[in-house]
């Protein structure tokens, strides 16, 4: 058996954090599946029902373990490609935040740009996601995260994070570092990647070099005719299509003619991943 399903949250209130759930399952004892994970602004925590964790640098390589406890994984903003081995019968549910998202609920001493596993990062507790993995019912499912998700929020705030992260999603025109920092927000670009590097984990500039090219990622798995490079750098406010090729490169390491033939979406939102087998 084989499942992808990309589930909402039905919570009004959780849905401003979380992005949306999935579940992913296969139940065959000699599945192994091996992806690539491309930059991406979400956090996302991995929930895995009997399994084991490694990490290695760009890798996570997650096997079944029977009898073992489930574990949680957090993975951070993604500001390179990341492989995902997943060797044996597969369990997975995954959280996928909305920028800013997963700070509302973790404490303030987790390293917000580290792959984390547990017992170091513990977002649910362990009797939760047993009962949690025995449910067969997806709907039920999507209201017990939605209800742990409500019971552990701690509302944290930071305007202009917030202003920030709101003009480089919805900006219609170009908009550099120090614009944003000193003319939209009042502040220096020294305290705004200071605030970028404390809840986001990374630069102002590479968090908007993640945006525009998901964006123009997006817009391009939306109009699948529009093969026109110039047309597609355009959507997304890069300079020109060789600006394009070249931010593409350095974030994927493929050409887009590569990458767009290569991935896949999975599920019915926006995981995109290469599988390698």
């Amino acid at each position: 058996m084989r499942i992808f399903e990309t589930l909402k949250p039905a919570n009004k209130e959780i849905s401003k954090y979380v992005s949306y759930y999935y579940l992913d399952i296969a139940t065959e004892t000699d599945y192994c599946n091996e992806y690539i994970c491309y930059p991406h602004y979400n956090n996302t925590v991995s929930l895995y029902k009997s399994h084991g964790v490694s990490f290695d640098n760009k890798h996570s390589q997650i096997r079944f373990t029977l009898g073992s406890k489930p574990i949680q994984i957090f993975t951070p903003l993604r500001e390179h490609t990341l492989k995902v081995t997943q060797i044996g019968p597969v369990h997975k549910i995954g959280i996928v935040f909305e920028p800013f998202g997963i700070n509302q609920f973790i404490s303030s001493s987790i390293a917000i740009n580290n792959r984390l596993t547990s017992p170091e990062f513990t977002l649910f507790e362990q009797s939760f996601l047993i009962d949690l993995f025995q449910e067969n019912d997806f709907s039920k499912m999507v209201s017990k995260l939605d209800q742990y998700l409500h019971s552990r929020f701690s509302e944290v705030q930071n305007p202009y994070l917030s202003k920030a992260i709101t003009l480089l999603h919805e900006s219609t025109e170009e908009l550099n570092i120090d614009e944003l920092a000193e003319t939209k927000l009042g502040i220096s670009r020294k305290h705004l990647n200071r605030i970028f590097k404390k809840y986001m984990g990374t630069t102002a500039q590479k968090y908007k070099s993640i945006v525009r090219f998901r964006q123009l990622m997006n817009y391009k798995l939306q109009h699948k005719n529009s093969n026109n490079l110039s047309s597609l750098s355009h959507q997304a406010h890069y300079t020109d299509q060789s600006h394009f090729i070249k931010a593409c490169k350095q974030l994927t390491g493929l050409t887009p003619s590569q990458f767009f033939k290569d991935g896949k979406i999975v599920g019915s939102e926006d995981t995109f991943w290469k599988f390698i087998r």
